[in-house]
């Protein structure tokens, strides 16, 4: 275990950076933005914890124990990557969160050199389909000069590459394998959204190509294919399929995922919650998978939304609403970390489990991705 880096401690300090991540515009009296701002600093504070917990390396931290204020040695490249996106997408709007974000990403690349260099044959080889689709959407959101482009074009071609209608996408590209099918599912998912993002005629058509091999493979009404694990990703590339095209022969695909999601949320102590234990299979409650359902059900709504579909919103509404009071549940606040001895590293983050105090990366992300979106949602008269 490595000792965690000095966290900011002042508090002016702080207070610019949640100032600087909720402003917005002028307020209007009982306007949907007011019901929105407790949202927004919900997410503040996540991502507060994010930029204060960068460490010397530049990396963020995949796991944080507060109660020992220690660092797991564990780096995890994937959620050093959606970490990448979240502050890559943060950092266009708010300039203080820009060179937090340019060095994590710089430090991606000195630490796993394999994504862009071809010498280091071995680190390529332990490099996933995911790990590439990841990689791909970092690049797409930080991207403004023709050269950065022109490497994301590349990124994109590599896995498109890899893509047969047959056999769909390979578990890992470099060498060409797949030995679970389980991951391979996962990593399809992460691989569509990531070519729809990049938004060429070909990366769309491989990834409604990728889409299709699910839906064959692995068709939704049949509820041993369900699994509240694969879901999310799936359901984000039908989304922006959707977006991007004005219509998706997978939409009910996706509402049927999103309707088995909230079948999950039966626990009388935990309502919002996203598990059961008649289903062993699908592992222990985390918060990593209450954010993702809770994001999967948001883009549910906003499709259903925009079809018309009344009965359908509602539903997804209240589940919305519920998954929302659980994550907060999962914060921490000033008061719940008192029993800490560095309280301050703590505050923001969401824990993994609520009987655990542990803080990950991607629970933290996905956390404020969802309240972030709440606040839209209700700002938009969604929620």
């Amino acid at each position: 275990m490595k000792p965690v880096t000095t966290f900011l401690k002042q508090p002016l300090a702080l207070t610019a950076l949640l100032v600087s991540i909720t402003s917005c515009g002028s307020l209007e009296p009982a306007s949907p933005y007011l019901a929105a701002q407790p949202f927004r600093q919900y997410s503040a504070k996540a991502d507060t914890w994010l930029l204060q917990s960068q460490q010397s390396t530049s990396l963020l931290p995949f796991i944080y124990r507060p109660s020992k204020q220690r660092v797991g040695s564990n780096k995890n490249l994937r959620v050093q990557l959606i970490a990448a996106a979240h502050l890559a997408r943060r950092a266009k709007d708010r300039t203080r969160v820009r060179s937090i974000s340019r060095n994590q990403f710089n430090a991606i690349l000195e630490t796993w050199p394999g994504l862009v260099s071809r010498d280091d044959a071995e680190q390529r080889a332990s490099l996933s389909l995911g790990a590439h689709a990841l990689w791909l959407r970092a690049l797409i959101l930080r991207a403004e000069t023709a050269e950065q482009f022109e490497v994301a074009d590349i990124q994109a071609a590599q896995i498109k590459d890899r893509f047969d209608p047959t056999t769909g996408f390979p578990e890992n590209l470099n060498p060409d394998r797949t030995r679970s099918p389980f991951m391979q599912r996962y990593f399809t998912g992460q691989a569509a959204l990531a070519l729809f993002e990049h938004g060429n005629a070909n990366s769309i058509e491989t990834a409604s190509l990728a889409l299709q091999w699910l839906a064959r493979n692995y068709p939704a009404n049949n509820k041993d294919n369900f699994h509240p694990t694969l879901v999310p990703w799936h359901a984000f590339a039908i989304a922006t399929q959707y977006q991007l095209t004005g219509a998706s022969p997978h939409i009910a695909t996706l509402f049927t995922m999103s309707d088995r999601l909230i079948k999950l949320q039966r626990d009388p102590e935990f309502p919002g919650r996203f598990f059961t234990e008649d289903q062993a299979a699908y592992g222990n409650p985390n918060t990593i998978r209450d954010a993702l359902s809770t994001l999967t059900l948001m883009t549910s709504l906003k499709i259903a939304a925009d079809l018309g579909d009344r009965k359908r919103q509602k539903r997804y509404q209240k589940a919305i609403w519920l998954a929302l009071d659980n994550l907060r549940s999962l914060q921490y606040d000033h008061g719940v970390v008192s029993a800490f001895d560095d309280p301050q590293s703590a505050v923001g983050a969401l824990r993994f489990s609520h009987n655990d105090e542990l803080i990950r990366l991607d629970a933290v992300v996905f956390g404020a991705a969802a309240f972030d979106q709440a606040a839209q949602l209700i700002q938009d008269g969604l929620l």
